[in-house]
Formats: C-alpha cells, structure tokens, sequence
C-alpha cells in the first residue's frame, strides 16, 4: 500500500527500458503524495466530526511508527508476503517466456530508501539523529544503494516490441502492439497463440489475481481515509499547537507537511544538505514530540479506518479471500520452481 505522505525522494529517472518493465509488471499504485479525496468515492463513511471522539492508542512502540498498524492492513499482503508472490509471478512469467523459447529475467528488487515500511513515514520524519545529519532527505547511503540499483536496472537490455507484447499482450497500448510484426499484431508469436494479457497476463491468471492480491478498494480507502483525517477537528487542532510551537523557534508553517514540501529543501544531487534543512527538521520532530502529533493523527486515521471497515466489510472479506488464494499460490509455485 502506498502511503499518501508527500514525501519527496530524489530518485534517478528510469529509463525507458525500466519504464516498460514496470508497464508490463502492471505497477499501478501512485507515487507517494498521491491521494483520493473521501469526497471522490462513493460509499465511504465521512469521519466523526467531533474532536471529543476518542483518538485510539497507538498499536506498537510509540516513539517508532514503523511499528504501528491501520486497520485495512489486515486485507493487505505484509511485505514478505508481497515479495513471495511477485517472485511467483516472475517465475510463472519466466516459464511462460521458454515456452515461446525466449529468455527472460525479472529485475531484481530496488533496495530501500528512506521509509522502513508503509508506516515509517506515514505521518512525517520522527528520527531525530537521521535529520540532524540530513534534514528530511533519506539516508545517504541507502540513496546512492539506490540510486546505483536504478541505474543497474537502467542498464538491462531493452525487449524487442515482440517481447514486450509477449509480456504484455492485450493490456500493452495500441502504440506499443503496432510496432510488433504482423503475427504478434494478430496475436500470435512462433506459431503459438499469445495468452490473454500476455506471459504477466497468464502468470496473474494462474496466482489467482490480475493484481497481487492487492485490493483496489484497499487502496482507494487507505488514500481516503488520510485525506479525511487532515480535517479532522483533532488532528486541526494538534496541527496548530505544532505550528505555534515552530513560531516560537522562528519558523513559519502551518502544518507539518508544509516544512517537508518546503522548496528551498527539495533533493539536489549537487548539494549537501543546508544548516537551515537540518535545523529546521529538528526543530520540527521536537515540534512534533511536544505535542504528540504522529500519535493523534495515526489515533484518528484508525478510527476513520475503522469506520470504513465496517461500511464495507463484505467487499473486504472477499478481497482478503482472493489474497488468501493468491498467497496459497505463490506458496505452490515457490515450492516448485
């Protein structure tokens, strides 16, 4: 699930190769700082508009939001269990591909940067040792990790527009099947008919989902439920006793998210980190300490999940059942391959 928090990560562009090996892989979350409006879908609950409603404990350690949980993750695959099914996927891909004796590779994984976990950084920085030495950018060494994985990655040898349909199939743009020859184009490749959606198409098939196991709804009401709770009364509240804190220490915003979106901080490769970064991200996890604000935010988003959970309980119980399938799945092709 990806988290809504508009954090900004200075990532090397992708080059095309890359950028097609992520269209065929179907990759369909939006980037971080994306977000659907509760207003923009249907069906789900508003929040409470109370600020005496009460903000739940946080589930995990307090001072690590790593380790807090939302509701909808329990319809969510964990993160091994995301890994396994996209190694199943590439090895049924990779087996599909032979059959039409081609070879095939999946990338390798990018390794972390930033955020341990979909929570991490959910509610904004919290490591008080990382943003005195980097203000509000990720962890040196892990951004050129990174940042040299990308470039590995942009390395690998481009598929040929056959390739790429045999990959893809229907699901690819009408531009990208028109520059395939005219067998491919009539939807076949060495003789051999091309499966619906192509090699991912099949391989997502025979797993049980054409998405992972990752549920659409899942998705729209994680988006939603963050985005209803920037106007929750308390979490208002507890934004204004933050920025009255930052005033006090010379610093002029009115929420938490406005320091991080700040321009004069924004990635640059070609630049150290400046003093005025570094001070102004410490001055804003004491900000965010003194008041509790990570805790009251994650308090009501909870409450907002949990609302949206009982509204749509039974599209959610068949949506953990179909992760389930998938998960067996997986299971199966990785004990085999």
């Amino acid at each position: 699930m990806s988290t809504p928090h508009r954090r900004r990560r200075r990532v090397v562009p992708l080059s095309l190769t890359v950028a097609a090996a992520a269209l065929a892989a179907g990759c369909t979350s939006g980037p971080p700082g994306t977000t659907t409006p509760a207003t923009a879908s249907p069906g789900f609950p508003a929040p409470p508009a109370s600020s005496a409603s009460p903000v739940s404990p946080v589930s995990g350690d307090t001072g690590d939001p790593s380790t807090w949980t939302l509701p909808l993750q329990a319809y969510q695959p964990t993160e091994r269990q995301a890994a396994a099914i996209a190694a199943a996927e590439g090895t049924l891909v990779q087996r599909c591909m032979r059959s039409f004796g081609k070879e095939w590779r999946p990338a390798p994984g990018l390794p972390r940067v930033g955020p341990r976990n979909m929570m991490d950084w959910r509610y904004g920085i919290h490591d008080e040792a990382l943003s005195s030495r980097r203000g509000y950018q990720p962890d040196a060494a892990e951004q050129a990790r990174y940042d040299a994985a990308v470039r590995t990655q942009s390395r690998r040898p481009a598929p040929s527009p056959a390739e790429e349909v045999l990959l893809g199939g229907s699901d690819l743009p009408a531009s990208a099947r028109e520059q395939a020859g005219p067998e491919v184009r009539s939807g076949s490749f060495n003789g051999r008919k091309i499966p619906a959606g192509g090699c991912f198409g099949q391989a997502r098939t025979t797993l049980g989902s054409q998405s992972r196991g990752v549920s659409p709804l899942v998705e729209q009401l994680n988006f939603a439920s963050y985005e209803a709770s920037l106007s929750d009364p308390a979490v208002t509240e507890v934004f204004g006793l933050w920025s009255a804190c930052m005033r006090k220490k010379g610093y002029s915003y009115a929420a938490p998210m406005d320091a991080d979106a700040d321009p004069r901080f924004r990635p640059d490769p070609r630049r150290r980190v400046s003093e005025r970064e570094i001070a102004t991200a410490v001055a804003d996890i004491s900000c965010r300490r003194r008041h509790h604000v990570a805790e009251i935010w994650h308090g009501v988003e909870v409450r907002v999940q949990s609302g949206y959970v009982r509204e749509n309980a039974a599209r959610l119980a068949a949506d953990r059942r179909t992760l389930d399938t998938v998960i067996g799945n997986s299971t199966h092709v990785n004990g085999r391959s």
